[in-house]
């Protein structure tokens, strides 16, 4: 795969060449049910069933000819250059508000670690107790109190779900701006990824480069949905903020193709967390979605200059013909997600039964626990390959969640 084609995503179900994923680590061992709220987690989840279901994921993905980055070896080897792992310990200290006796001390002990180990570190976390036996003449009160947290560096057990901290849109990438603390060391992560891994050279940063001290806006990858080459989706959401999708929309009008959005409006609970919680797209004129929230949808339209210019923006009563039409259809096919009553569609939504990930146009990854979504797709024409996922399902996320595109083919 050549340089100028390495990165590339003009579409949700274009055949899936290359994508990023996390494969779970000690950071979810971290979890425990005094922090598993702090950490956005409603449950605690069995580390080795979990690693199995996301190796089998993979495995799929594989098959499906599509090439697997890990997350946590592009960080070890960008951090192969002694500089580069300096300035990014730094940076990491930055979040965390260490003292500078105990920065001091740590730098020296992280800088010999090898890249893979600090890598792995970085992302589970170290606590108190393991600082302190790092650092056994640094004096410090932050390690020392009981109160407060455990960790010195916090771990990002919501790290496996890599659709959110970053995602490629055409031939660049959005950089998540996260709404919770828990995950707004994951863009700084992915930022030195973009900037320093050789497999990323020249890919350019669309959004999300703003000095990481400052959070002007919040934008997470569930929202965001690249339908064609010249349009997107966005989730206004609990994550997702109406000014964000504004100024997405106006740099990626500037700088790509991209020069249409339809900005969706969804209830801000924890349920619908993400536009792809609920609405996913499974085939070139099709999409899936969860049926209830079709009774508070507002979706509008924003069209864009090639200067980037906001020039028309009106709200779609019939956004299923807009959205068609952006598309070049007469009309969408909308799978709606029932079941045989409320209680069971609600619970398969909440085990991410519209969480659907297409792997090619028509062809998708689900859980196999939600047997009527996966019913209700393959009637409607729809090939689906079932995960077995019910330990990483506990972290409330489905196949879509757990995967960033970083190549897909054009169709």
């Amino acid at each position: 795969m050549n340089q100028e084609s390495q990165f590339s995503v003009f579409s949700e179900t274009g055949p899936l060449r290359q994508v990023m994923l996390h494969r779970p680590g000690k950071e979810i061992d971290r979890l425990t049910i005094e922090n598993m709220d702090e950490l956005l987690f409603d449950d605690l989840l069995w580390l080795a069933q979990a690693q199995k279901e996301h190796d089998n994921f993979a495995e799929i993905l594989r098959k499906e000819g599509t090439e697997v980055l890990y997350f946590s070896d592009c960080l070890a080897q960008v951090m192969d250059s002694v500089e580069v792992r300096e300035q990014l310990i730094k940076d990491v200290f930055r979040f965390e508000c260490l003292d500078r006796r105990l920065s001091e001390a740590f730098i020296t002990e992280l800088m010999n670690i090898p890249s893979k180990e600090l890598a792995d570190h970085l992302i589970e976390g170290y606590t108190k107790k393991e600082v302190r036996e790092i650092c056994k003449c640094s004096l410090s009160l932050v390690s020392s109190v009981d109160n407060g947290s455990d960790f010195i560096i916090h771990p990002i057990p919501n790290l496996y779900f890599q659709r959110d901290p970053a995602m490629t849109v055409a031939n660049g990438i959005i950089i998540g701006q996260m709404t919770f603390e828990a995950r707004r060391i994951e863009p700084l992560y992915w930022k030195y990824i973009v900037g320093h891994h050789h497999r990323f050279k020249g890919m350019q940063i669309l959004f999300g480069d703003a000095p990481d001290e400052v959070w002007p806006q919040k934008v997470e990858g569930g929202d965001l949905l690249v339908i064609s080459g010249d349009t997107m989706a966005i989730g206004v959401s609990q994550r997702t903020a109406p000014t964000t999708v504004q100024r997405i929309g106006r740099n990626l009008a500037s700088r790509t193709p991209i020069k249409r959005i339809f900005a969706f409006e969804i209830p801000k609970e924890r349920y619908c967390m993400h536009l792809d919680t609920v609405f996913t797209m499974v085939d070139r004129d099709a999409f899936c979605i969860y049926p209830p929230i079709l009774e508070s949808l507002k979706v509008w339209q924003l069209d864009y200059s090639d200067e980037g210019r906001l020039v028309s923006l009106e709200q779609k009563e019939n956004w299923q013909r807009s959205v068609a039409n952006a598309l070049g259809y007469d009309d969408l096919r909308i799978i709606k997600m029932t079941a045989r009553d409320k209680a069971e569609m609600a619970r398969e939504q909440w085990h991410d039964g519209c969480n659907t990930f297409a792997v090619a146009p028509g062809k998708v990854v689900t859980y196999n626990r939600n047997i009527n979504a996966t019913k209700i797709l393959r009637d409607n024409g729809i090939e689906v390959l079932e995960l077995e996922g019910p330990e990483l399902g506990r972290g409330r996320g489905g196949p879509r969640c757990m995967s960033m595109p970083l190549n897909r083919l054009h169709i």
